[in-house]
């Protein structure tokens, strides 16, 4: 039997030629670790990607644009790339409609929320460059612990959330961690587990986030 197929999706950056494609090599990694393959993403007709891959991981990068949401641009610490925008929420909507298993990480979480109909908060404090522990749904703490510590890379949050999503976890200042669909495959944490999961990564000792990427890949 083949390994599940992941498709990643990449961020863009402009190249001296063309716009380049880039993303961390840690979400291969995990996906192989985990018993996958992972593929990078860098264009394409969603549903012909959907239909040859096995599941979708969301990564994480800038901001969404506040559009998005029905909001205008309220700070000026936005990262926005309106095409990386366009290109997620198709293969997001792609992948949903085939059933297939979908992870979110970091912007992926707050993609997953905005595509669904949830908003954001534009900024937030204090989440940027820290660890902290969570609290974790039963759903949840059986892949990575009633009250894991997690690194935090975020200036942005959840805030209104989808209706067919539910909470998950929450930080200490009971910011929303994490939101898992009703009925679907589908799973995103405000963290970066691809940073948690040693030997490739440990940036929060004594944990393991590895479970995250095998839900993914055994849901295929």
């Amino acid at each position: 039997m083949r390994p599940p197929v992941i498709l990643i999706t990449s961020g863009r950056t402009p190249g001296a030629l063309s716009m380049q494609r880039q993303q961390s090599a840690l979400y291969g990694a995990c996906i192989a670790a985990a018993g996958g393959a992972g593929v990078l993403s860098s264009g394409g007709a969603a549903d012909v990607l959907a239909a040859r891959c096995d599941g979708l991981l969301l990564a994480g990068g800038g901001d969404l644009h506040p559009a998005r949401y029905g909001q205008a641009v309220k700070h000026d610490r936005l990262s926005i790339d309106p095409v990386r925008d366009e290109e997620e929420q198709s293969l997001f909507e792609a992948f949903f409609r085939c059933g297939k298993p979908i992870l979110g990480i970091c912007r992926g979480v707050q993609a997953i929320n905005v595509f669904l109909g949830g908003t954001l908060r534009q900024h937030i404090d204090r989440h940027d460059g820290c660890c902290h522990k969570v609290r974790c749904v039963p759903q949840l703490s059986s892949l990575v612990g009633a009250a894991p510590l997690v690194n935090s890379y975020h200036h942005q949050a959840l805030d209104t959330i989808a209706s067919s999503l539910h909470a998950a976890a929450w930080a200490p200042d009971n910011t929303i961690e994490a939101v898992r669909h009703e009925s679907a495959p589908v799973l995103g944490v405000q963290w970066h587990p691809e940073r948690m999961a040693p030997p490739l990564c440990d940036d929060a000792a004594g944990t393991d986030h590895l479970p995250l990427f095998r839900w993914l890949c055994e849901r295929c």
